[in-house]
């Protein structure tokens, strides 16, 4: 989609977005505790400090991936440990890489700028031949987290801030982008912020991370400065939100579920080590 077709297209979803009344905690983050004692919390390798998103894939296992090269790792969620690592590239590819989602077979990253990765799983070690597509959404907003939606097999891409439109600046923005078509494809979504600043204690929201609820179908969304999860629906309806501990919660970056709902959330290191954090429904 040409950049005009894209600013079209934000001016639609502006004139249909309609504001929501404040919502509750409903079914979603009713069901987790958010206590990680009681569930199960680990310091990762130091090679995983950077570690910038999650992603769960098929025979239960769980993905993660570096912020500044194209390395994919996976990870043993029951002790914490890396269980290989494979690349896009040789030598890797150099970016700011904000979000991975794994359709089937195929694995995608995605940067800050809003361009897209795509390959094939490799063994550990592996360098492997990887499609770049350019999605234009970068020139909208700083691009922060990646899921895939299977009901119209489409790519979502979230955006932490976003670019030169005041009238955005009070909404979280999800693009789509159309894995048949490999293009922006629809309005993106656009959630009102104001439902929620009571909820997080925050006027503004800078999302870092998305995952969709395998039940629900819900998008649950991270947003690291403010230390909050917040739950929306689909069609952009606010579902709820919560403070995470900052104790526990540093810098969340990453959130995945697993298919029986078990919630992950990732934390970068920073100078230290990351941390890996679950929390089963009740």
């Amino acid at each position: 989609m040409s950049p005009g077709r894209l600013r079209a297209a934000l001016e639609i979803a502006l004139l249909l977005v309609v504001l929501v009344p404040r919502g509750t905690l409903g079914q979603g983050l009713q069901d987790y505790s958010l206590v990680a004692e009681e569930d199960g919390q680990w310091r990762l390798p130091r090679l995983l400090r950077e570690l910038s998103g999650l992603a769960w894939a098929s025979g239960d296992r769980l993905f993660g991936h570096d912020d500044e090269r194209a390395v994919i790792y996976e990870i043993d969620y029951r002790e914490g440990r890396v269980i290989k690592g494979f690349a896009m590239g040789d030598p890797p590819e150099r970016r700011d890489f904000e979000g991975i989602a794994v359709v089937g077979e195929r694995f995608y990253l995605v940067t800050s700028s809003g361009r897209i990765y795509e390959s094939r799983e490799g063994a550990d070690g592996d360098r492997m031949l990887y499609n770049t597509y350019r999605t234009g959404v970068g020139e909208f907003c700083e691009v922060e987290g990646l899921e895939f939606e299977p009901s119209d097999r489409t790519l979502l891409m979230l955006c932490k801030t976003v670019r030169g439109d005041e009238d955005l600046e009070d909404f979280i923005v999800i693009f789509r982008w159309s894995l048949a078509e490999r293009e922006v494809t629809g309005p993106p979504l656009l959630v009102p912020v104001a439902p929620l600043r009571e909820m997080i204690d925050s006027r503004t929201i800078h999302p870092s991370g998305i995952a969709r609820h395998p039940t629900s179908g819900h998008y649950f969304i991270v947003a690291a400065r403010e230390g909050a999860l917040v739950e929306i629906t689909p069609d952009g309806e606010v579902v709820g939100g919560v403070q995470l501990d900052q104790r526990v919660h540093r810098q969340t970056e990453g959130i995945a579920f697993t298919s029986d709902g078990t919630l992950f959330l990732a934390d970068e290191g920073g100078n230290r080590r990351a941390r890996l954090t679950l929390y089963r429904p009740r």
